[in-house]
């Protein structure tokens, strides 16, 4: 028997793929095992299969956009209990609210500090393992 706990599923979407290597390389340091896509629609696919703990979604994509995606995500019974977090240049107040109205968990405006990325996911992870 294996007394490990699971290592933690993220799904990142984003179109950029620099950005994809990042983050990926960052939370596979931190112990996170990592699934990028650069569309929306294979976001969509990916996390119906795979099951991820928690997705970092991009808003401004070609094709399907972050907000589409989360809003498919949260309208379908086997995806929508898999907390979104946005990652956007996208800051402002109405972006953020847009982005909370459609079930997102959290926001974070790129750029961000490395820290911030680390607790925030964290904090998100451990919010859905412990639901109160």
């Amino acid at each position: 028997m294996n007394a490990e706990p699971q290592r933690k599923r993220i799904l990142i979407i984003d179109d950029t793929r620099d950005i994809l290597q990042i983050l990926s390389r960052r939370l596979q340091s931190w112990g996170y095992e990592v699934l990028t896509t650069e569309s929306g629609e294979e976001g969509l696919r990916i996390a119906k299969e795979q099951a991820p703990h928690l997705i970092l979604l991009d808003v401004m994509m070609p094709k399907m956009k972050g907000r589409e995606v989360c809003a498919r995500l949260k309208s379908d019974p086997k995806t929508q209990k898999i907390p979104v977090i946005f990652l956007t240049a996208l800051g402002l107040a109405d972006h953020v609210k847009g982005g909370m109205d459609l079930g997102a968990e959290d926001y974070i405006v790129k750029p961000f500090e490395p820290e911030e990325l680390k607790e925030r996911v964290a904090v998100c992870l451990a919010r859905h393992e412990n639901p109160t």
